[in-house]
């Protein structure tokens, strides 16, 4: 079953995904596909008031940390923290460089 839902999450990644480059530090960690989104999510103690965030998923095997650096061909970003993990994928909150 694991491997069809490996299979699953590459073919979704080829589809829907854009070129991404991970970098940590000044040195390129890798080179993937993800997917790029922008969230809308309450901040503070009232859900009246809402914030947008990005968001971006990537396969599970890539072992990615705060502070490490996401660039696409015309945009910059900076992992913040890890937000859900299904064991495929990983899905991190951004935030702007």
């Amino acid at each position: 079953m694991q491997d069809e839902l490996s299979e699953l999450n590459r073919q979704v990644l080829a589809t829907f995904g854009q070129p991404v480059m991970v970098f940590r530090g000044e040195s390129l960690l890798t080179e993937t596909r993800g997917i790029i989104s922008r969230e809308l999510v309450p901040v503070g103690q009232f859900d009246s008031v809402l914030q947008t965030v990005t968001v971006i998923s990537l396969p599970a095997d890539l072992k990615l940390q705060r502070g490490d650096d996401i660039q696409t061909a015309d945009q910059q970003w900076i992992i913040d923290r890890k937000l859900k993990d299904d064991g495929q994928m990983v899905w991190w909150r951004l935030h702007e460089a």
